[in-house]
């Protein structure tokens, strides 16, 4: 992957590509989150009912995928 990159680079590209990868891993936790929390609330506060949930699971997973985009 970085044979022909200089080490100091090829370090911080590694860095770089780390830091990504663990922000679209907690982006990924925050979304499933908050689909479990929107799912309990409503099956707790609604009697079960949890089927406007989903359009407020969407909203708010669409609201971190703008504020934490994958490039």
């Amino acid at each position: 992957m970085c044979g022909v990159i200089p080490l100091t680079n090829c370090k911080l590209l590694s860095n770089i590509m780390n830091a990504q990868l663990d922000t679209l891993m907690s982006r990924e936790q925050l979304m499933e989150d908050i689909d479990s929390i929107i799912d309990d609330f409503f099956y707790s506060n609604y009697n079960g009912d949890v089927s406007e949930a989903e359009k407020l699971v969407m909203l708010l997973s669409d609201a971190v995928c703008k504020n934490f985009p994958t490039n």
